[in-house]
């Protein structure tokens, strides 16, 4: 088949709407076409993740900004399916936050004031992700393999990012197809005994720069070490011509420090 014939049929299976998940990820573990792709994360890189603060006050403990409990996770989300955990987060603060703010379309009113908080973790050890290539996005890491792709594979790799830069909001089955394309791949490399902590893709909002999906148990072995964490407040303040909302930030950040031994963000006025 072309990849071109390949894409007809992957998008014919997507659309029929029912187990969804278990037929793409069937589709995609028998995908010979497209392989994996690897970029390292070197020691000393910062990778941010973000957290909406519905409360008054704010976040106390490390675990509240880190990953959840798989048993609390019971919906898919990019690259995970229920009872699936993964450190999400980011390349820069800017796209952590820009990921969030578009979702908050309908819970808040104009004129509401949002708290968000978000966290810095250091790389202690160098380790590998698999990439969704995007030829559209211009960062260092989509670079670093555009000379290994081929034509062929790179017709389904736009095919393929581009379902990854979809929002629930565009489609609410989406996240069963990347979340079944990761597991896919993640398996294929099980059976090729090569070793990868998560994945790095581009970000639906922030176009030139990239997401992140980190295996939990590399917290475990102190890859990742939190550093510090900034509180921030953002109004509400209208909609644009597309139907987003626009936000400003308000007031001053509020600034903490992370304590490892006891599981606590210590915050400073």
């Amino acid at each position: 088949m072309t990849s071109k014939e390949i894409i007809i049929d992957l998008e014919k299976v997507f659309k029929i709407n029912n187990f969804i998940y278990e037929k793409m990820f069937s589709k995609f573990i028998q995908l010979p076409e497209i392989g994996f792709h690897t970029v390292p994360v070197k020691k000393g890189s910062s990778i941010f993740r973000a957290r909406y603060c519905n409360e008054k006050e704010s976040f106390n403990t490390i675990s509240e900004m880190s990953y959840p409990p798989k048993e609390y996770v019971k919906n898919f989300s990019r690259l995970n399916r229920p009872n699936q955990t993964l450190f999400y987060g980011s390349e820069t603060k800017a796209s952590c936050i820009s990921e969030m703010l578009p979702f908050w379309l309908d819970e808040f009113k104009i004129g509401d004031i949002i708290t968000v908080t978000h966290g810095n973790w250091i790389v202690q050890k160098d380790f590998i992700l698999a990439i969704i290539p995007d030829l559209s996005n211009t960062n260092v890491f989509n670079k670093m393999i555009l000379n290994d792709l081929n034509p062929e594979e790179i017709i389904i790799w736009e095919y393929i990012s581009n379902k990854f830069k979809t929002n629930s909001k565009e489609d609410r089955n989406i996240y069963k197809f990347t979340a079944a394309f990761g597991n896919a791949l993640r398996l294929k490399s099980e059976y090729q005994k090569f070793n990868i902590n998560g994945f790095i893709y581009s970000s639906v909002q922030s176009k030139e720069n990239l997401n992140i999906a980190i295996d939990t148990n590399l917290f475990d072995l102190k890859y990742l070490i939190p550093d510090n964490f900034t509180e921030i407040k953002f109004q509400k303040v209208d909609i644009n011509e597309k139907g987003l909302p626009i936000y400003i930030q308000i007031g001053n950040s509020k600034m903490g420090r992370a304590n490892i031994e006891n599981n606590q963000i210590k915050w400073f006025e």
